[in-house]
């Protein structure tokens, strides 16, 4: 009997020794090498994980912050959305003659007096309406359309301005089945030193009142009869367009708003003056 059990007792232990063999065996089969990163490697891996968690959480919150965007607009200050102007801070500006795509004929001499005027307002030195449209008259091909930004550079020589403002009208119409008038154009002010573009805005403008409105070139400017004329409109639009260029030197406030709000490239805003 005692020898049946040292037998079992003797296979037991041949087997336990055979199964830790092939176990050994498969390990030395299997790689196992570990590599131990430095610690300029680990604070690398480490920032990479961490941008790859915040992109994942970024992609969840994606949704709900732009809707919310849609809702109340993220304010950006004007000297980020308009750094190269408070850098290079120009102090004259020729307008050129603006391209004319409306129905309306005189719309390009409107925006012209207007942006001239508001300019002025902002605290820039414009150069006087005379001088351009002496070039103007004695090449029509000196106006927004022909005279490429790119070649902004030349004008600081020849007339002496430290920016050009090049304006394209593309609409200037109120349908008749309606009292509003839409007003739409394209405006970028180029830097003569650096070519650069410093301010740059495309404005489609409203403007909705229950009197009749009608070209200034029907009638002359001064009426009894209440009338909303292009003239003035065209004033207000230009009002809104630059209502956050920075203030030029040439003012009181110059360089004290730079921490106040700024607008998008695109401006789509309507004035109602119907009463309520």
């Amino acid at each position: 009997m005692r020898k049946g059990l040292l037998f079992l007792l003797l296979c037991v232990i041949l087997s336990m020794g055979t199964g830790y063999a092939q176990i050994e065996e498969i390990l030395r089969q299997q790689d196992t090498s570990v590599t131990v990163l430095d610690k300029k490697a680990q604070k690398k891996l480490k920032r990479e994980l961490e941008k790859k968690q915040e992109s994942n959480e970024e992609k969840k919150d994606n949704f709900i912050i732009r809707t919310w965007h849609k809702i109340v607009p993220k304010k950006v200050e004007r000297e980020i959305s308009y750094n190269l102007m408070y850098k290079e801070k120009p102090k004259t500006i020729m307008v050129m003659y603006p391209w004319n795509r409306s129905k309306e004929k005189n719309a390009d001499e409107m925006f012209y007096v207007a942006i001239c005027k508001e300019l002025v307002t902002k605290g820039y030195y414009v150069l006087p309406a005379i001088t351009t449209l002496c070039d103007y008259k004695a090449d029509t091909a000196f106006n927004s359309r022909y005279c490429k930004k790119e070649d902004a550079k030349q004008y600081l020589k020849s007339h002496g301005v430290d920016a050009v403002l090049y304006v394209t009208i593309y609409t200037v119409k109120k349908e008749w089945w309606t009292t509003n008038v839409n007003m739409n154009a394209q405006y970028d002010l180029v830097s003569t030193k650096t070519g650069d573009v410093l301010f740059s805005r495309h404005a489609d403008f409203n403007y909705d009142s229950q009197m009749p409105t009608k070209s200034k070139g029907e009638q002359g400017l001064i009426e009894d009869k209440k009338e909303n004329h292009y003239l003035g409109i065209s004033q207000q639009m230009q009002r809104y367009t630059f209502i956050d260029l920075p203030i030029g030197p040439y003012h009181r406030e110059y360089l004290l708003d730079q921490k106040k709000f700024s607008h998008k490239k695109d401006m789509k805003y309507k004035v109602n003056v119907k009463p309520s």
